[in-house]
């Protein structure tokens, strides 16, 4: 199935996203034994939401680039879990 391009780089960040939230949501709970708020485990997807709304207008911009946006989650989540660690 042939997806347009954009189609498919929403697809990507979402899928990050998503897999982001639930490995932080599933690792503090069940790995590390920590009850974080869900403000605090739904922090992934926040920057999904950044990506609609500031990386998808941005014609001609550093923001548009969905990789930036799937490594800037990667970020998020890892900043997330060592907060809830510490």
């Amino acid at each position: 199935m042939d997806l347009p391009e954009e189609v498919a780089a929403d697809l990507q960040v979402a899928a990050v996203a998503a897999a982001c939230t639930l490995a932080l949501s599933l690792s503090l709970r069940y790995g590390f034994g920590v009850a974080a708020s869900p403000l605090l485990r739904l922090s992934p997807v926040a920057m999904y939401f950044g990506y609609l709304f500031l990386g998808k207008g941005s014609t001609g911009s550093a923001f548009e680039n969905p990789r930036l946006w799937m490594l800037a989650t990667v970020v998020v989540t890892v900043a997330a879990a060592v907060y809830a660690l510490g």
